[in-house]
């Protein structure tokens, strides 16, 4: 007998089996039970949900014929004929496929026929939103005055698609993402029947990335037993689904986190070489930062195993110098950084560019106490004399000596910006650095504010008294120093006397 995949093997076949859908399963068992069940329904949501095997296990209960509490027998010769594929009055049709007009109008035909052997002639339409207008004007009538010993059951997953004249001739049933917990309980049933040995852990990775729809999860369990049918390990589920894994992130976060940016792209490179996407790289980075940011959040252990699939261990003392707050701002810049990617030229560049990011977003307060030096020494008075401008030539070290500084503390970034422009001179407490007009984007970062105050403060420390950097745009012919002045200070500079 060839392989039977794991999500058919375990498909529901009674109310009872499904997961996660317990008010739709309780509502049409009691009219299975009651007998008084509409003539058309609508089954809507994700997919993996269970729409088509509920309307299976519906068309079963209502034409079987020793039901048991509203549930099929499984035993009679009607059910026996469906389970074996041979009941004839319960037709599948795919409308992806089966779209037009003339197939509606046959299905209309077949309907005028009482059923061969059943209760209830039962057509069920998957995919349903795929029918052309015209073929949805020809089920109308259909719907609207079908015959009584015909039901309808319709399943889609774009609901929004369907027309208004068939919403309101269904009975509509909704059915949602099913639970982390109701996906776990289904998933340990699946492994102990199989004789697997499942970590919690593995299977809750599995849940995680099934977006909510339970025949994933079960796909994605059937494929990561393919390497090993005895056991299911963290280990597996990760090489399954080409993860990195908690330690490889941690090591790619932390080297970002601290600065050693040759070494976070060292690795990066290492990584997608290894052919690892993107998104599921972004995917790890955010699921590792939100860990992070609810072990500080969260106190009880069970809840915390209950969130995330794990208890955070010792790594993430390693983090203890990044604030609540710092990291909210991680979270939110890897989300935005991951949205960009399918508008970028080099989606690579995104990646690279937020994890130099984060050692600037770790530095945050160290940032904050710069600025009020700056500010404080700003509005107090200079009692000295301010020195003369210097010629060029005898600043170009003491600028070159402010470039090395930057590339010595690591800020790689704010080297890189100021490595573009020109330093042109120094008049009063004012470094002008000039940008052509390719470099605008270069020129507005160093005069951004944060940035500024940092270049400002190793200038400073540079040239030996305080001095703010400022950059302009570069003019087709030089500037004299009134000039540049005036470029820096505006209209202000009408007032300074040159000596």
């Amino acid at each position: 007998m060839s392989y039977l995949a794991l999500y058919r093997k375990y498909r529901p076949r009674a109310f009872r089996d499904f997961a996660g859908q317990e008010e739709t399963t309780q509502a049409l068992r009691h009219q299975v039970k009651s007998a008084t069940f509409g003539h058309s329904y609508l089954f809507s949501g994700i997919r993996g949900t269970g729409k088509t095997s509920m309307a299976q296990v519906f068309a079963k209960a209502i034409n079987c014929e020793d039901l048991q509490d509203g549930e099929p027998c499984g035993r009679c010769g009607s059910c026996r004929a469906f389970d074996s594929g041979a009941q004839m009055d319960v037709m599948e049709i795919d409308a992806a496929s089966n779209n037009s007009v003339d197939d509606i109008r046959e299905l209309r035909e077949n309907a005028r026929f009482m059923p061969v052997s059943s209760k209830y002639k039962v057509y069920i339409i998957d995919e349903v939103q795929m029918l052309s207008a015209s073929a949805f004007n020809a089920l109308l009538k259909t719907l609207e005055e079908p015959a009584p010993f015909v039901v309808f059951i319709l399943a889609t997953t774009e609901v929004h698609k369907i027309p208004e004249t068939i919403l309101s001739r269904t009975q509509r049933y909704t059915f949602k993402r099913i639970s982390q917990q109701a996906m776990m309980q289904r998933l340990a049933y699946i492994a102990k029947e199989e004789g697997v040995d499942a970590q919690k852990e593995a299977l809750h990775l599995l849940c995680e990335h099934s977006g909510g729809a339970l025949r994933d999860a079960i796909s994605l369990l059937d494929k990561s037993l393919s390497l090993d049918r005895t056991q299911l390990t963290i280990e597996q589920v990760q090489r399954s689904l080409g993860l990195l894994g908690r330690e490889r992130i941690h090591r790619l976060l932390l080297s970002s986190v601290e600065g050693r940016i040759d070494e976070t792209l060292q690795e990066l490179g290492v990584i997608l070489r290894e052919g690892k996407e993107l998104t599921m790289i972004y995917r790890e980075i955010l699921s590792f930062l939100r860990g992070l940011l609810l072990s500080r959040m969260v106190n009880q252990k069970e809840l915390m195993e209950d969130l995330l699939g794990y208890i955070p261990g010792e790594v993430t003392k390693e983090y203890d110098m990044l604030t609540t707050e710092q990291l909210d701002e991680l979270i939110r810049l890897f989300d935005e950084s991951q949205r960009s990617l399918r508008f970028s030229l080099i989606p690579r560049l995104q990646l690279e560019m937020a994890l130099i990011a984060t050692w600037e977003k770790a530095r945050g307060p160290v940032q904050v106490e710069v600025k009020k030096v700056l500010e404080k020494r700003k509005i107090e008075p200079i009692q000295e004399e301010v020195p003369p401008p210097k010629d060029l030539d005898d600043l170009t070290p003491y600028w070159q000596k402010v470039l090395d500084k930057l590339k010595a503390s690591g800020d790689v970034a704010t080297y890189a910006f100021l490595l573009e422009g020109t330093f042109e001179t120094r008049a009063g407490d004012a470094l002008l650095v000039s940008f052509g007009s390719d470099y605008e984007f270069h020129k507005n970062r160093v005069n951004e504010e944060s940035t500024n105050a940092k270049i400002n403060a190793v200038a400073s420390e540079v040239f030996g008294s305080p001095v703010k950097v400022r950059g302009i745009s570069k003019e087709s012919e030089p500037l004299n120093p009134e000039e540049r002045l005036k470029a820096f200070f505006g209209s202000k500079s009408d007032k300074i006397e040159f000596r």
